[in-house]
């Protein structure tokens, strides 16, 4: 699959206007579509995880924020939800 940067740039932009719009049905929908261009999209799991988390679903949300440090160890705002949520001070 060749990889499109504007196409993931996109879907990343429309989930988040649809997450400022509490619609995180459509918003997670919109990250899964950038994770099936790009696996490797730390971003789209971060957000993922932000939806998971304001939904209090914990455990998937700690999984998301899991997932977009594996990508980019340096990612300081998943590091910090994550440590949040299982209760780490910074």
């Amino acid at each position: 699959m060749i990889k499109d940067d504007s196409q993931e740039a996109n879907h990343i932009e429309l989930g988040k206007f649809y997450f400022l719009n509490n619609k995180f049905n459509e918003a997670v929908a919109e990250f899964k579509k950038v994770l099936e261009v790009n696996p490797s999209n730390a971003e789209a799991y971060y957000n993922i995880g932000l939806i998971k988390e304001v939904s209090n679903l914990l455990n998937e949300a700690k999984d998301m924020y899991s997932k977009a440090l594996a990508i980019r160890p340096d990612y300081k705002i998943a590091r910090d939800r994550l440590n949040k949520l299982i209760g780490v001070e910074n």
